[in-house]
């Protein structure tokens, strides 16, 4: 299986690997930087040798594939350098890692329960998608003011396998199931700039903020 540095240190921004197998289009690596789509969140970019990496994802063994551009360069045995577009990665790491914080917050700040049907993310905005009877537009400064004041205040970001799933948890707020990638400490998130809610239908709302 695949050794997945990006849980060892998310921060870790290009490291070295060896080419198992090269398969159609896509490479198998010994270890990678390079997170797959999952969980949510989208796969990472950037570039094995120079070769620009267009798709990630892990199959049912655990093995994490890149799809290049270029897979003729490539051959099994071959030692290779990783590098990830870092910008990208970080803006989804503080994306990925807002949404948990958001989760909390709508807890706090809505008046009975809600329930959440649909989630994403991309580097510009993450968004959630939720059944909740009244409408969220009368909660909204008190969602940012909360949001940024936890921002402000900090917190770590505790991560920990528990047999094949991972947990994280801010601070001593919800332990949440989560294989993405996260800031160590909230306050990187950065404050939200927007939040924008907008109808779906019979009782169901979509929520989705951008960061500052």
């Amino acid at each position: 299986m695949t050794r997945k540095l990006y849980y060892e240190d998310p921060y870790m921004k290009e490291a070295r690997a060896k080419v198992l197998e090269v398969k159609d289009n896509a490479l198998l690596l010994d270890q990678t930087i390079f997170y797959p789509t999952g969980g949510g969140q989208p796969h990472d970019t950037g570039w094995i040798n120079g070769v620009e990496v267009l798709d990630v994802y892990k199959d049912e063994g655990g093995n994490v594939w890149h799809v290049v551009a270029e897979p003729e360069k490539f051959r099994a045995g071959d030692e290779v350098e990783l590098k990830i577009d870092w910008e990208r990665r970080y803006r989804l790491m503080r994306i990925h890692s807002a949404m948990h914080l958001l989760e909390h917050v709508l807890n706090e700040v809505l008046p009975g329960k809600w329930e959440l049907y649909g989630s994403g993310m991309s580097p510009e905005k993450g968004r959630y998608d939720i059944v909740y009877p009244e409408n969220v537009n009368q909660y909204k400064e008190k969602i940012i003011e909360l949001f940024n004041r936890y921002v402000d205040e900090g917190g770590e970001m505790k991560i920990w396998w528990e047999g094949e799933t991972r947990y994280t948890q801010i601070r001593d707020f919800e332990v949440i199931p989560c294989g993405g990638t996260h800031v160590r400490d909230i306050r990187e998130i950065g404050h939200i700039k927007k939040l924008k809610r907008s109808s779906l239908g019979r009782g169901k709302q979509r929520l989705e903020i951008w960061l500052e």
